[in-house]
């Protein structure tokens, strides 16, 4: 590992010689405690990982996956997966239409097959709960997997809803087997759900508006929930689980003065219960409606995490230590200042972490942050210039990550495969 280091340092030096280094800018008394549960969370992080190589020290080879034209999807927002066989799952949604209907697909790396496994008003139907004129036209969150080799993922619509008014159709989690190819509706909730995560044991998913977070048994079936709160129009599109499965939402609540609002990152327990607050300065936009909070978080071998807010900035979430210690603000991660850099990824989920980056009026980078010196290069990448990509983490066996979103000029959803080859 101090080779690595030291050649990502050479590495470091050598570009900046060359001038390629960036120089701009309510829960029920019955949930049990984990001793009497015997719960014990499963360190979930973002591998597999690698030992670093000299060709991990450059930007990626981009593949972009062809994908079968499924009803009017036109993006995917963010909402990409893996199961324990190394297939990738996409969620597809669709913008326009009456009534919408998200969908989703799964392609397998090995022998690059895509196929189609079903729409969410379809599944509905099966299930015997779709409504006359239901939509569902968006999986926003992340595909999950449990410690139960399951899949989990949400959907939602946002017809009727204003920045007060919560959506007509509301939201739904979901559960997929990859075996059997089966959809199993878990939960219905008046709230859009978002963005979803888990620990193993307990899958969290994130409504709005309120920032209310769902908790679901994987074992037992029980939900309870929570309103953490927030600002009228704004949701955060991330939310975080660390290695001891302390689940964090940004927590947003009126100012003593009634000017404004403080940001705080909650850390709640299994029980629901808000044990610690962070501050969030930076959490802040003249407009939150459109500022998206938490967009990229990637977890380390340890259980740590490190995420991106919407401006940016990078943030170190440690597993364990004390509260004092456990939140650390590194800075804007692209050294140029303010980026859109929702996508996070480690190669060795110890000491490297990377990156996809947009900034206005410049060429999507690549960016290698080195957690121990506190360096980051960054690449130019003029292969993504032509795609607006959402927050992903998730990666194959050998390592390739992947990137989804869509084609700025067909608007139609894209899905790209980085791969750093021998």
């Amino acid at each position: 590992m101090r080779y690595v280091a030291l050649l990502f340092l050479l590495v470091v030096l050598g570009l900046a010689g060359y001038g390629w280094l960036a120089d701009e800018s309510d829960v029920p008394a019955t949930v049990q405690t984990p001793a009497q549960s015997g719960f014990a969370p499963i360190r979930l992080d973002s591998g597999p990982f690698v030992n670093p190589s000299p060709r991990h020290f450059k930007a990626p080879q981009v593949q972009e996956i062809m994908l079968p034209r499924v009803g009017a999807s036109d993006v995917s927002w963010g909402s990409v997966g893996r199961d324990s066989a190394n297939n990738i799952y996409v969620g597809l949604s669709e913008s326009y239409g009456d009534p919408r209907s998200a969908s989703m697909i799964r392609w397998q790396p090995d022998t690059q097959r895509v196929e189609t496994l079903g729409d969410v008003i379809q599944s509905l139907k099966h299930s015997n709960i779709a409504e006359p004129g239901e939509s569902q036209g968006k999986i926003h969150s992340q595909f999950v997997t449990a410690s139960d080799g399951l899949l989990y993922f949400t959907s939602f619509d946002e017809a009727g809803e204003s920045d007060t008014r919560l959506p007509t159709w509301g939201g739904h989690l979901w559960r997929f087997d990859p075996i059997a190819k089966h959809w199993e509706h878990l939960l219905e909730t008046p709230e859009a759900l978002i963005a979803i995560n888990t620990d193993g044991h307990y899958v969290y998913a994130l409504g709005y508006w309120g920032h209310v977070l769902y908790q679901y048994d994987t074992t037992s079936g029980r939900v309870h929930k929570t309103e953490v709160g927030s600002v009228p129009g704004h949701v955060s599109r991330q939310i975080l689980v660390d290695g001891e499965g302390h689940v964090y939402v940004p927590k947003l609540a009126p100012a003593a003065n009634e000017q404004g609002f403080v940001a705080m990152l909650a850390e709640l327990d299994n029980r629901l219960n808000v044990i610690h607050e962070f501050p969030l300065p930076e959490y802040a936009d003249t407009k939150m409606p459109r500022y998206r909070g938490i967009v990229g978080f990637t977890t380390m071998k340890n259980g740590d995490v490190y995420f991106t807010l919407h401006k940016g900035q990078l943030f170190h979430l440690r597993a364990e230590g004390s509260k004092d210690t456990k939140l650390e603000k590194v800075g804007f991660f692209n050294p140029a200042g303010k980026a859109n850099i929702p996508s996070l990824f480690s190669i060795d989920g110890e000491q490297f972490v990377m990156g996809a980056s947009r900034r206005t009026g410049s060429v999507p980078e690549w960016l290698i942050y080195e957690t121990v010196s506190g360096t980051t290069v960054s690449y130019p990448m003029p292969e993504l210039d032509d795609f607006l990509f959402f927050g992903t983490q998730v990666k194959d066996e050998s390592g390739a990550m992947y990137l989804v979103g869509q084609h700025n000029s067909t608007r139609s959803p894209k899905v790209v495969r980085l791969s750093f080859p021998e």
